[in-house]
């Protein structure tokens, strides 16, 4: 459990970073979809959705796994915080919508494998990560509106 947080906690840290830096001027250039959040805007939604993702993995835990499962809910659970990042570095790092559309359709896809694990394991952890799954939708609208405009 201590792992699955610490690894929610880093990547949230990573993710603010790219946010926050200095590459984000870089995204004055394209043309920005309608609901694409700000740079504040973004950094509180996503420290909301990893507190309650943090919160779930907790319901989760709490339970008696057994080591392959407990494993897997790890494993995927840190292939999408990492995917999440990659989305991030595509667009404020590398500012390329065409490879954070490819990378949003793959981080959605896999959000809903862990979705349908935490609701497997325990439904409160499920119900929790629910909004993430809405916000990867959402990010995955971001992704093509950029890919169209630009």
């Amino acid at each position: 459990m201590i792992s699955g947080i610490a690894g929610l906690l880093i990547g949230y840290a990573g993710i603010l970073r790219l946010i926050l830096s200095s590459r984000v001027v870089k995204l004055s250039s394209l043309d920005l979809p309608a609901g694409f959040p700000t740079v504040n805007g973004l950094s509180v939604i996503w420290g909301f959705l990893f507190l309650i993702w943090a919160v779930g993995q907790y319901f989760v835990y709490t339970i008696k796994l057994s080591p392959r499962r407990a494993r897997n809910i790890f494993l995927n659970s840190l292939m999408l915080v990492i995917g999440i990042f990659i989305w991030h570095y595509m667009i404020f790092g590398a500012v390329n919508p065409a490879g954070a559309l490819a990378v949003s359709a793959a981080i959605l896809l896999l959000g809903v494998v862990v979705w349908f694990m935490y609701l497997v394991t325990h439904r409160y952890g499920g119900y929790l990560f629910t909004s993430m799954v809405i916000w990867l939708i959402f990010l995955l609208y971001l992704s093509i509106s950029l890919t169209v405009k630009n």
